[in-house]
């Protein structure tokens, strides 16, 4: 990840699987989101998902929204300035928020853009850069 980051310039996102009993310690979530901040970068977008039961793991529960919520608030705690939810339709989380202002940049319901307020690579209201979008 840090190689493809710095070395060749790419744009990473890093996804974690909430999954209930194995990674959703608090301190775990501190530490994974404190590595991101410091080792990738505040504006290196974190996707904390939703796990769902299936094979090997289906006797497991969903993760619960509460759970995803808090991984998401101590994302922001550590300085990351692009927290997202998955798995969960609807919900706020999905959506890009300038970090600046604070106003509704892309509205995502699942994979379908329903609103975008992007102005090449920066908000549409205050001009602040927004990383991963590009002119």
């Amino acid at each position: 990840m840090k190689q493809a980051k710095y070395k060749w310039g790419m744009h990473v996102e890093l996804i974690t699987n909430l999954t209930p009993g194995y990674n959703d310690n608090e301190d775990e979530l501190h530490k994974m989101a404190h590595w991101i901040a410091e080792e990738m970068g505040p504006d290196t977008p974190w996707h904390v998902t939703r796990f769902v039961p299936h094979l090997k793991l289906s006797d497991l529960d969903y993760t619960p929204i509460p759970k995803l919520e808090q991984a998401r608030q101590i994302g922001i705690d550590e300085g990351l300035r692009y927290v997202y939810l998955g798995n969960v339709p609807g919900h706020p989380a999905e959506n890009t928020h300038c970090p600046q202002c604070g106003k509704l940049l892309i509205e995502r319901r699942n994979y379908q853009i329903l609103q975008y307020n992007l102005k090449g690579n920066k908000c549409a209201f205050c001009s602040e850069t927004i990383a991963g979008y590009f002119e």
